[in-house]
């Protein structure tokens, strides 16, 4: 078993023991797994996450390695936004910016222009690793709640969906 298989393995795992994702005060939370949403009749219906477009996408991992959350900290996301395809986020030290191109239909995805404010910090060195995963990535799949990011059939950065705005 090669050491990402491992790493998405124990992330999964985690994931599931834990139960529990972050949410903001004014943003649903849902689960690695699931979309909580209601039903007519006001019952609970789960609904995997499929779509890649305007879902808060928390980053997990970059080229095999698992990010450490920082208590101190923000964590780092991103988030495809569907009008004029525009990609938004926090690398762990700085808002990011940028555009993408996206084909569902073969789940091709190719990041341009992503710019990031120069702030410094003691995370700059693993913000740095993820922006360039980012510049790699030519393709994308989605399994049970995971974005998982890739260049020639390889993963290069993982993210679990903490919430849809």
């Amino acid at each position: 078993m090669s050491r990402l298989s491992i790493l998405l393995s124990t992330l999964t795992s985690s994931i599931i023991i834990l139960g529990c994702t972050p949410s903001t005060p004014n943003s649903p939370s849902i689960s690695a797994e699931t979309n909580q949403t209601k039903s007519a009749d006001n019952a609970p219906e789960t609904t995997a996450v499929q779509r890649v477009q305007e879902v808060y996408w928390k980053l997990i991992g970059v080229e095999g390695k698992a990010v450490m959350e920082d208590p101190n900290g923000r964590e780092a996301y991103i988030i495809l936004k569907l009008e004029g395809n525009h990609l938004q986020g926090f690398g762990g030290c700085n808002i990011l910016l940028g555009s993408y191109e996206l084909n569902e239909n073969d789940h091709t995805v190719h990041f341009s222009r992503v710019a990031s404010t120069m702030m410094s910090c003691s995370r700059i060195t693993d913000e740095a690793e993820f922006l360039k995963a980012l510049e790699k990535v030519d393709h994308y799949s989605i399994d049970e709640g995971v974005l998982l990011l890739q260049k020639a059939g390889k993963t290069v950065a993982t993210f679990e969906a903490s919430y849809q705005p």
